[in-house]
């Protein structure tokens, strides 16, 4: 079998196949129904081919679009035909290539038809109205030229197979139940399908016909997004802006989509569509009975609009009557910070004030006003300062709280389970050490029954981890008094904690963050259990024979999942590929083992055309030789990837030989990159870019990716292959 090594780079050229190409392409197809047949009971409407001028308009100025337009009315347009419609979203299917972005905008008359998939819930199938829409013939429940949602969705899909990533808004409506506008300047784009001779009820399951594909899922290459303009009980309206012309017929939802598109500063596509919904609620339109409320959804909704550049990666709430639209269902708890801010589309420094969260129930909360200082911790709130700003309308996550205290469980007598007296020589040690360590280190350390790192003691020694046994067998960090003070360990596990749980709090919470643009490979070796010996090598070389035949007849696998057992000689490697263009990113590995020692490695990714293989591939061992003998490293352990954009004309963010906590620290001079490494570390997780940057890098530029296993003893990697262990 050829060695690992030699392996991963094979796996890694592999990768080459998958890059994104340097220079996508955007295409828009934008359709405008204006004209149809009156003599079947279809009225005109008057505002889809001012629609597609508006944004054909808008996105010539966002960017380098090849638009099409099928619009009646609309000059160098073609007519909006049932063929012309479906033929020119089978054209675009045919033509964009991985990485390319298509915006598609439908504006038109909508309605239902009977559902002939069956796979609607209400029995019926939503329908686009093309200007060929004929009526009904009796009997057949089926209008036609109508453009099913499925026709749509199956287009959408082979877009997507194809690595495009695709936009899709519909300005139109599929039911009457909504209440009728009062305004003769405004009218609704939807057909009472009665008019068009089919009745309100599905067909019999005889007539059924498989369902067509629909837009696809999270598995397919390219993304999608997909914003609708009503929900199915309510209509689409189009408004008359200008009382005094005649020519000045929108779509509400168009017209204040590009109004939004028009705007100055970056967005997400989540942000985008809070707002639009807000200008809808806040707008006054003439006689409405109600406004419409639009939806959205896809797997887009938190990346940047058109793919633009630096946004605030931050999720936010509507707020209202000193409550936020959020609770414990969104992930939220009492004192996380919020920033509030007049507009959902409002820049990262239009903050008007900043409240904590308390009284979370389910799905709100109520905001109390405090100091732009305020840090989120779980002890205790930040002071209040006065009454929230009535121009609040937005609050967005600055930070969860974080325990600042490391929290050790007391010890337990590992062979039995019963929590150690607390004269027992080594729970009484390790209470002196709690008290010299945070004496001496400024250190925050508590021996609490509900701490998240246990301590145990067997056999004259204690162990510490966030697991302390796998079968028959002790793991984690090991101290026995013969091996000198107790209090440096404790720091080594306040000081490895801390990092855990900075990084794990923003790799935990994905909707502050964009989704990373360097995705990270893993290739894992797992060496041949029956190759392992039974009992542990004596030394380095006997380690390294013992691997050597191991892994020669292992197996490759890819991947790594969560909480994997892993076995002495496994072997894993890492990589990293940029997946959007863009400037350079800098990749931070960051291990922290069974024995609670980080450590960091780093490399630079440039581009997109080439993978890098991010430091050594990690070998495992449960009996480690050290200068004292062997020693078992069996346990848990975590692994963090930080990427961040590179800053031009600064160094790289680099955080090799600055967190670790074995051994001295590698700079022995301070310089910009390490200050602005120790500023990320110090602020993730407690600060996002609404509230300044960690040394110019905004929360918008950062991403965490956590992994973690379990290193297994080797008794217990040996029973798991039904070895023999013995007694």
């Amino acid at each position: 079998m050829a060695s690992f090594s030699a392996l991963a780079v094979m796996v890694l050229a592999v990768w080459l196949g998958w890059s994104v190409p340097v220079h996508a392409s955007a295409y828009a197809l934008l359709v405008g129904v204006s004209d149809y047949d009156e003599s079947i009971g279809l009225s005109d409407l008057r505002g889809p081919a001012n629609d597609v001028r508006l944004l054909r308009d808008v996105l010539n100025e966002r960017g380098d679009f090849t638009i099409r337009v099928l619009a009646d009315g609309v000059e160098g347009a073609e007519i909006p035909t049932r063929d012309a419609i479906l033929n020119a979203m089978d054209g675009l299917a045919e033509t964009v290539i991985d990485g390319d972005f298509v915006y598609i905008h439908f504006s038109g008359h909508g309605t239902q038809q009977a559902d002939r998939g069956g796979d609607e819930t209400d029995g019926m199938d939503e329908v686009f109205l093309p200007s060929d829409t004929a009526r009904a013939a009796p009997g057949t429940a089926v209008i036609p030229n109508a453009i099913v949602d499925e026709e749509i969705g199956q287009r959408i899909a082979a877009m997507r197979a194809r690595g495009a990533d695709v936009w899709f808004v519909l300005d139109s409506c599929h039911s009457g139940s909504g209440l009728r506008a009062g305004s003769p300047r405004v009218a609704s784009r939807f057909v009472d399908p009665a008019v068009l001779g089919v009745a309100q009820t599905a067909l019999p399951e005889t007539a059924a016909t498989p369902a067509v594909e629909g837009p696809g899922g999270e598995d397919l290459p390219g993304g999608y997004l997909a914003f609708y303009a009503a929900q199915s009980s309510e209509l689409a309206r189009e408004i008359q802006i200008d009382e005094a012309s005649d020519d000045s017929w929108y779509g509400l939802f168009t017209s204040r989509l590009a109004a939004r598109l028009q705007s100055e500063g970056a967005l997400t596509y989540r942000q985008l569509f809070q707002a639009v919904l807000s200008d809808l609620n806040e707008g006054v339109i003439p006689g409405a009975a109600r406004l419409q409320t639009p939806l959205a959804e896809g797997t887009l909704l938190d990346a940047p609009v058109f793919g633009g550049g630096d946004v605030v990666g931050v999720r936010q709430f509507p707020v209202a009557g000193g409550r936020i639209s959020a609770g414990k269902l969104q992930g939220l708890i009492d004192n996380t910070v919020v920033s509030l801010v007049t507009d959902a589309a409002a820049p990262a420094d239009a903050v008007l004030a900043y409240a904590q969260l308390e009284r979370t129930s389910a799905l709100d909360a109520r905001l109390v006003m405090v100091g732009a200082d305020c840090l989120a911790t779980v002890d205790a709130p930040c002071a209040r300062i006065g009454a929230l700003p009535e121009a609040a309308r937005f609050a967005r996550i600055v930070s969860r709280p974080l325990d600042t205290v490391l929290r050790i469980a007391p010890p337990s007598d590992l062979s039995t389970g019963r929590i150690l007296a607390p004269d027992h020589p080594l729970a009484a040690a390790l209470a002196e050490a709690v008290v010299r360590a945070n004496a001496t280190y400024g250190t925050r350390i508590e021996l609490d029954g509900a701490g998240m790192i246990l301590s145990g003691a067997l056999d004259g020694a204690l162990w510490f981890g966030e697991r302390l046994t796998i079968g028959q067998s002790p793991i984690g960090l090991r101290w026995a008094p013969e091996e000198g003070p107790l209090d440096p360990y404790l720091l080594r596990i306040a000081k490895a904690e801390e990092l855990a749980r900075t990084l794990t709090t923003v790799a935990g919470a994905p909707s502050l963050l964009f989704p990373s643009p360097v995705e990270i490979q893993v290739e894992r070796l797992s060496a041949d259990p029956g190759q392992l010996t039974v009992a542990t090598p004596v030394d380095l070389n006997g380690v390294l024979e013992e691997c050597a035949l191991a892994r020669q007849y292992g197996v490759a696998t890819g991947g790594l999942p969560e909480g994997q057992g892993l076995k002495q000689c496994d072997e894993v490697a890492f990589g990293a590929r940029g997946v959007v263009q863009g400037p350079a990113r800098d990749v931070n590995r960051v291990y922290i083992d069974s024995q609670f020692c980080a450590s960091a490695v780093h490399k630079r990714v440039e581009g997109v055309a080439l993978p890098a293989i991010i430091g050594d591939s990690m070998n495992f061992c449960a009996d480690c030789p050290t200068e004292s003998g062997m020693q078992s490293k069996a346990g848990v352990e975590r692994l963090f990837f930080i990427v961040t954009e590179a800053n031009a004309n600064s160094e790289p963010l680099n955080l090799q030989g600055l967190i670790d906590t074995c051994g001295e620290a590698a700079a022995s001079t301070r310089s910009a990159g390490v200050a602005q490494a120790e500023g990320l570390l110090q602020a993730l997780g407690s600060q996002d870019a609404t509230r300044g940057s960690f040394g110019a890098i905004g929360i918008a530029r950062i991403w965490v990716e956590k992994f973690s296993w379990y290193v297994l003893p080797r008794r217990e990697a040996l029973a798991q292959a039904g070895r023999d262990v013995g007694q």
